[in-house]
């Protein structure tokens, strides 16, 4: 009996000790996915990442875009073939709570013959993309964290959408090409990075740094900002659309899944521009205006209102500095040559832009310099990197992919705040040194 007893205790402990190891593997460390720029001409790109999934892993290409609720992908033209497969039946509250708040249940997606992907079912609950239909699914990730190079099984099985290339056509004709679906980091409570975050005790918070060229990579950080790089960021609210932009994928009856922040003025070389400023703001009755961040948009796009106030006051800057304006390159509206032009490891010397946010006790700036503000079309022109979104845009400033570059942001989705660097180079780092959230 005291042999037996001894041998159960034994058991306990050491069945103990593996949950406190395998817990403690998990919370000490975010989840980390590469990030790359893809090149598609002289004026245009996009930011990508890899994931693997599924039994055997398969990896897939996927497009960036932060303020998606889920992570989409065809399940059809990819090799992904996982005997860990399940869909997630569309008579449950888990398909409910992915469709709305008040839901107990969803629809149910039927499988033609042949079957749109491997192992679909009539019963798969239904997601509605714009005008397409995918299925929702649940398979294990391989997944890597800043504490180890060696990929690891997710402790669950994590949701995504399957979709199929055929019956997708909206959704695959906004995908870049080579990409096979997009990496949802939206703030929805059932979102991908909850999901993560919740999986492996993480922080419900993710941060991102995006390289500014092709041959180095970027990270994504599924937990929050490297802690020795977390504790210098500026800090600023992140505000909620009360309504959905019809484009997104969110539940029904929820708030946009966009990231919006509150831009109190825009300042070049510290002068205010003179545009109407409730253009900043959020409508409450419809949703549009405001400022909002994009990944999946290349450089931002300003209400033609402010862009041209915008343009007018920077155009003089440059001219003050001796910098010769050209003829402009679509789609940018306002071009100069690059003779003379003096350039710092933050890009060419251009008048700065501050974008005036709110902050916790006062305003905090987000300074763009030049390498986030201009873009080089060729070796003697180069563009700011600003274009024309009409009179009557959703939101009236979005922030473009080339102003994110080699800024470290960070989206904490407890506290609803924003942190960020401004440019890295100006730090003499960037988001393309290898491993850079190590040193």
């Amino acid at each position: 009996m005291a042999y037996s007893s001894s041998y159960f205790l034994i058991t306990i402990l050491s069945a103990l000790v593996v949950f406190i190891i395998s817990s403690s593997q998990y919370s000490e460390a975010a989840i980390v996915f590469p990030l790359t720029k893809n090149i598609i001409n002289s004026t245009s790109h996009y930011y990508s990442t890899k994931i693997q999934v599924g039994t055997p892993s398969t990896t897939i290409n996927l497009f960036l875009e932060i303020g998606v609720q889920i992570t989409s992908f065809t399940c059809d033209d990819t090799g992904y073939d996982s005997s860990t497969y399940r869909f997630v039946n569309c008579n449950t509250k888990k398909c409910g709570r992915f469709l709305g708040p008040n839901e107990s249940s969803g629809g149910c997606l039927q499988c033609a013959f042949p079957k749109p992907w491997p192992h679909c079912s009539n019963q798969t609950c239904a997601l509605s993309f714009s005008e397409d239909t995918g299925g929702l699914s649940e398979d294990f990730f391989k997944l890597q964290t800043t504490s180890s190079n060696l990929l690891q099984n997710s402790p669950r099985r994590l949701p995504f959408a399957c979709l199929n290339s055929d019956f997708t056509i909206g959704f695959i004709n906004r995908l870049p090409l080579g990409t096979k679906g997009s990496l949802g980091l939206g703030k929805n409570p059932f979102s991908f990075v909850a999901e993560l975050s919740s999986a492996f005790n993480l922080p419900k918070k993710y941060a991102f740094c995006i390289p500014s060229n092709t041959e180095s990579t970027g990270n994504v950080f599924i937990g929050g900002a490297p802690h020795n790089l977390s504790a210098n960021l500026l800090r600023t609210p992140l505000l909620t659309n009360p309504f959905a932009a019809g484009s997104e994928i969110v539940p029904r009856g929820t708030t946009s899944d966009e990231y919006f922040i509150g831009v109190k003025s825009i300042k070049i070389d510290k002068k205010v521009v003179d545009f109407d400023t409730s253009l900043l703001s959020i409508n409450a009755t419809d949703g549009v205006g405001g400022t909002t961040l994009s990944s999946s948009v290349p450089y931002a796009v300003l209400h033609s209102s402010i862009y041209k106030a915008v343009v007018s006051d920077f155009v003089k800057k440059a001219a003050t500095r001796n910098i010769t304006r050209v003829a402009a390159v679509k789609p940018f509206g306002a071009c100069f040559s690059t003779k003379g032009v003096r350039w710092t490891r933050a890009g060419p010397r251009v008048p700065t832009i501050d974008l005036e946010l709110e902050g916790k006790n006062k305003s905090v700036n987000w300074r763009i310099h030049g390498a986030n503000s201009m873009v080089g079309v060729n070796k003697n022109v180069m563009c700011l990197g600003f274009v024309d979104g009409g009179l009557e845009p959703r939101t009236s400033i979005v922030i473009g992919g080339i102003q994110l570059e080699d800024n470290l942001l960070e989206f904490d989705l407890t506290t609803s705040t924003l942190g960020f660097t401004s440019s890295l180079l100006v730090k003499d780092t960037s988001c393309s040194i290898s491993q850079f959230y190590r040193l």
